[in-house]
């Protein structure tokens, strides 16, 4: 493909290229009904024309807050190449890396609240026969309420008696371990296993996986991931609290049946959570806790010897007064001590602190 911004195709103008992976996906104009939406341009060299077309047919029986709608699809000529277009429902604010921090994780409020959004999404299309295939983070927009929006059917698989089904395509980085092979089955649960890896992004840095991909190569890491080693349960920043990491622990389990059974199972766990606080980073990049009251974060500064000082502290959000936290602060600590410290600081924050 070589359009560019202001090109016209049938009756839409481009604005700006959004993105795209099976094809290219642009910020356009209707010119017919003086609307901005988002327009999926598709070249029939990936699919016949007719299966090009499932997504839009898909995307228009849902009625679902947390699903993309999809307005209209055609099939236009612009010189001597056929394209089929898909004309989408348009988010400003795009997908939610656009929200990640300095730090490339998301902040744990917006985690859970999207979690749980997509979820919701996710049990409305199970419910109506359909697995949706390609959850991940560059999928889930944010419209202007801060809802989250599962987008993008071009893989969906339609299953009427809720029966595994072989998928038409997938997305090596969060294909579960029973989706790769001669036998692929996609499934509710090869879902939720995407909702785990989506999770695990979200919280850890939404690099991780996509970086282990690329420096193993398919084979490795598709052996890693049919073993539990990918993505890694142990490899958690220390701000993911230890029962959400639970919960998406037991969305990866390698054994479908050990993951939970449902998208309205998952959320059930995830509703019952609550964490007063959370940590995120700050315009310079350092770690920061935000409390009710206070702003926290820690210093660590390396000693001769291999020791560490760790100071602890708080700031009041309202006049900037910053005071020494005594029962986190170490001086002269080995690298253990000061490393446990800094672990039970973080969590004491999230769940403790005022």
């Amino acid at each position: 493909m070589s359009f560019k911004a202001g090109d016209n195709i049938y009756k839409f103008t481009l604005i700006k290229k959004l993105g795209g992976n099976f094809g290219e996906v642009w910020h356009a104009k209707d010119n017919s009904i003086n609307k901005e939406i988002a327009l999926k341009i598709l070249e029939p060299n990936f699919e016949p024309i007719a299966k090009l077309l499932d997504e839009a047919r898909i995307g228009n029986k849902f009625n679902h807050r947390n699903l993309l709608p999809i307005h209209y699809a055609d099939v236009t000529t612009v010189g001597s190449k056929t394209y089929t277009l898909i004309s989408q429902e348009y988010y400003p604010h795009g997908d939610v890396t656009n929200q990640l921090n300095t730090h490339n994780f998301l902040p744990l409020p917006q985690v859970m609240s999207v979690l749980q959004d997509i979820l919701f999404g996710l049990e409305y299309l199970h419910n109506s026969g359909f697995y949706h295939n390609d959850i991940k983070p560059g999928n889930i927009l944010m419209d202007d309420q801060q809802t989250a929006v599962l987008a993008d059917y071009g893989i969906a698989g339609f299953s009427p008696s809720a029966l595994p089904v072989t998928p038409k395509n997938s997305y090596i980085v969060h294909r579960a371990p029973e989706t790769n092979g001669s036998t692929a089955q996609i499934s509710i649960h090869s879902d939720i296993f995407q909702v785990g890896c989506t999770a695990f992004r979200l919280l850890n840095g939404v690099s991780s996986l996509k970086n282990e991909l690329i420096a193993l190569g398919v084979p490795d890491y598709e052996k890693k991931k049919a073993n539990g080693k990918i993505p890694d349960r142990n490899a958690y920043q220390p701000f993911v609290p230890k029962k959400l990491k639970t919960i998406i622990n037991k969305a990866l389990s390698v054994n479908p049946d050990d993951r939970f059974g449902s998208a309205l199972e998952m959320r059930r766990k995830l509703e019952k959570l609550h964490f007063p606080n959370y940590w995120t980073s700050d315009s310079k990049s350092k770690l920061i806790g935000i409390g009710k009251k206070y702003f926290y974060q820690f210093e660590i500064e390396a000693l001769p010897g291999d020791l560490f000082n760790f100071t602890a502290t708080k700031a009041n959000q309202n006049t900037g007064k910053t005071t020494k936290i005594g029962q986190f602060t170490l001086k002269k600590a080995s690298k253990s001590d000061m490393t446990k410290t800094r672990a039970q600081f973080i969590e004491w924050v999230i769940e403790n602190a005022s």
